[in-house]
């Protein structure tokens, strides 16, 4: 601060708290700030108001994108659950194979709901994707040759594991 013509220096306070002396102010609007109220950004120092963290794009996911993810997720468990249960049919005799297919169903539902809400992520998108493979694997299990064992339900989380990585 320069002095003033008295030889004393001005006396600044804060602008949120104006019982508190401060030489600091805001680098971008200029408002005077002390230690409690200033900013710390890779720029300098801000105040609250210019301080403020923009929350990123691609996490504000809107109930439109729900609706977008919630029907790619129905169209993808109803088209999955189909392939899965031909796999079944045909690859039976192979131990693993329409086991693996989970894991391809898991990728292409996670990547197609990705899509669908132009690669919005988010903890909701998950949980659709997660449960579309689920019900996948639900219209498929009329055809699961052996019934329910530890492998299938293992490639199951698996597939649910691929689909959420793709939104999450």
């Amino acid at each position: 601060m320069p002095p003033e013509p008295g030889g004393r220096q001005q006396l600044v306070y804060c602008y949120w708290h104006p019982a508190v002396e401060t030489g600091l102010s805001c680098g971008r609007c200029g408002k005077s700030i002390c230690t409690g109220c200033m900013v710390q950004a890779p720029v300098g120092i801000r105040c609250r108001d210019c301080g403020r963290a923009a929350p990123i794009p691609t996490f504000e996911v809107t109930p439109t994108y729900y609706a977008r993810a919630v029907g790619a997720g129905v169209a993808c468990a109803i088209g999955g659950g189909l392939l899965w249960f031909v796999a079944n049919l045909i690859f039976a005799g192979i131990p693993f194979l329409p086991s693996l297919v989970a894991i391809g169903i898991g990728y292409g539902t996670g990547e197609l709901i990705s899509l669908a809400v132009n690669r919005k992520r988010g903890t909701g998108l998950a949980v659709v994707a997660g449960v579309s493979v689920v019900m996948a694997f639900l219209i498929a299990w009329p055809s699961l040759a052996y019934g329910l064992n530890i492998w299938r339900l293992l490639f199951l989380a698996f597939g649910v594991y691929a689909a959420v990585q793709r939104v999450r």
